[in-house]
């Protein structure tokens, strides 16, 4: 079976992370019991061996093999509490460590099951359960981010999922009753490749692009079971939908539509929709020479705010640009020399646009500039100039096309552009990198390693101006036919001259209460925190309300 690589990454990460909270535990005094040995998904022994620790009284075990009649779990830790129990004078409560910065739902629940076993095991409940993730900012009395969560605020909603889910599985004993449907975990699943291929032979409708889990259900219910149904399906609908408007429906099939029509041809077929304002085609800016094809590679596990590592781009010119970030202050400094290298472009082309594929790069521009408190008045200046256009939105808005997802990738035969990496040689350099950053061995990042990262890069940045370019040449067929698509507006994104005065004056303060204060957290002495935090206090309610004035103005 197939195992994704960054599991791999994901796992160390995690038992590296699992050590250190340990050593931490070690240094307070508390014993540890390691079952990190014990076989687990065998019998009884195992778990024998937990009771026997809990019986014992120690400290804290780590790898907690549970179980009753029907559920199983392996908590991470179990620590002792002074809290009376069948056990004696103590009890246990679960701890799990975790590398998310947030804690979901899931990990709730999943702490409520080792929780609920621990107590049929010392005949209490425990009071909390505990979720242990890095610290954004340690301190060497508290070097990680414990979150406690009271459990009887959890264990009404714990048994209401839990016997619905028992019941559901009790329905569906039978495996032919079950299907592989898609979920958010199928791209980390050791058995993707055979849910795939089930879902293929079946033409299963989750291959048409863009259709939602409700659409499918509400289609079943019509009969509607596979794509090729889908993409026959009789217009105008039939039915009226329980939920969801008819167009939705209307727009799937006809996806599908196009889907069908352009299976077994090496260029996927493509079809021009209808002009809306402020929409698709009418997206696209007059170009420019100044125009910037912008594109970035992160990995969101380095550290405990993640790092953009490489910023890439290129010109209408196809001149490319690149620039590393291996750590916080480098990725500050990149991000920082990237915006005024743009400002400066805008000033000598006031119809620089910077073109890019999906939200993710001027999502991470704003989170650069909230991180560090930098270039944020030039980042707003772009945005409220309207400078930053999505070629995804521009496609998805603008075109039908028979691909099952709208990747630059998929795309790339509409206009004829090739890569001068391949994809699969790609994607394992940039796992071995994202893998020595995640891990901080920086000695892999050989200069060959380097250079192919950069070429995928550049493929991307090149990608999206043949992409701009062949969006264009439909745009002008369109307009000599007669259709009228209108340019979007653009404005200079200047403040106001009040506006700017105060900023300029916030600015050169905190400029001089960060002058030596280091980028690094943990390399800051007490006073030049104190003074980081200060500064960044004096623009702290203009810079939170900053997220909901972007969704307003998107």
């Amino acid at each position: 079976t197939w195992t994704d690589p960054m599991l791999e990454v994901l796992k160390e990460r995690g038992f590296q992370h699992e050590n250190l909270y340990l050593d931490h535990l070690r240094e307070q005094g508390r014993g540890i019991t390691d079952l990190r040995g014990e076989a687990f998904g065998g019998d009884a022994p195992s778990t024998e061996r937990v009771i026997q620790a809990m019986r014992d009284g120690a400290d804290v075990i780590v790898q907690a093999d549970l179980q009753d009649e029907r559920w199983r779990g392996r908590a991470d830790v179990l620590i002792k509490v002074d809290a009376p129990s069948d056990l004696g004078d103590w009890s246990y409560e679960v701890v799990d460590t975790k590398l998310a910065r947030e804690t979901r739902a899931g990990t709730i629940l999943q702490l409520c099951l080792y929780t609920d076993l621990v107590a049929g095991i010392q005949g209490a409940l425990p009071r909390h359960m505990h979720v242990v993730s890095p610290s954004t900012e340690p301190t060497p009395e508290q070097p990680f981010h414990v979150e406690s969560f009271p459990t009887r605020g959890y264990t009404a909603y714990y048994r209401l999922v839990k016997r619905r889910l028992e019941a559901t599985v009790q329905a569906t004993a039978d495996a032919a009753a079950t299907y592989p449907e898609p979920v958010s975990q199928c791209d980390i699943c050791r058995w993707w490749k055979n849910c795939d291929t089930r879902r293929r032979v079946d033409d299963h409708l989750c291959l048409v692009a863009g259709i939602s889990s409700l659409q499918r259900r509400q289609l079943g219910d019509w009969g509607v079971t596979t794509a090729t149904a889908l993409a026959g399906m009789p217009l105008p609908l039939e039915h009226r939908p329980d939920r969801g408007s008819a167009d939705s429906y209307v727009r799937v099939r006809e996806q599908a539509r196009v889907q069908l029509a352009s299976r077994g041809e090496e260029k996927p077929r493509h079809e021009i929709l209808e002009v809306e304002p402020e929409r698709g085609l009418t997206r696209l800016p007059e170009p420019s020479p100044g125009d910037l094809f912008f594109d970035l590679e992160g990995d969101p596990f380095v550290g405990t705010g993640g790092l953009e590592y490489l910023f890439g781009w290129t010109d209408a010119d196809d001149t490319y640009r690149a620039a590393w970030a291996i750590d916080a202050a480098e990725e500050k400094a990149v991000f920082e020399r990237f915006v005024d290298e743009v400002m400066a472009r805008w000033d000598a082309h006031p119809g620089l646009h910077i073109y890019h594929f999906g939200h993710y790069d001027p999502s991470a521009l704003k989170r650069l500039m909230g991180r560090y408190a930098t270039r944020e008045r030039e980042i707003d200046r772009l945005l409220r100039g309207r400078r930053f256009v999505d070629l995804l939105a521009v496609v998805r808005q603008g075109l039908r096309v028979g691909v099952e997802q709208y990747s630059i990738k998929n795309l790339e035969p509409l206009f004829g552009f090739e890569r001068e990496l391949d994809l699969r040689e790609a994607s394992r350099t940039l796992r071995q990198v994202e893998r020595a950053l995640e891990l901080g061995d920086t000695d892999v990042l050989t200069p060959e390693r380097r250079a192919a990262v950069e070429s995928y890069n550049r493929d991307d940045c090149l990608a999206a101006r043949h992409l701009r370019d062949w969006l264009e040449s439909l745009r002008a067929a369109e307009v000599a036919r007669g259709v009228d698509i209108p340019r979007p507006e653009d404005g200079d994104g200047q403040a106001s001259d009040a506006a700017e005065e105060r900023d300029e004056h916030l600015r050169e303060l905190m400029e001089r209460l960060t002058a030596d204060v280091p980028v690094e957290h943990d390399e800051r002495t007490d006073e030049q925190q104190a003074r980081w935090l200060l500064a960044y206090m004096l623009e702290y309610h203009w810079r939170e309300e900053k997220c909901a004035w972007w969704e307003f103005f998107r």
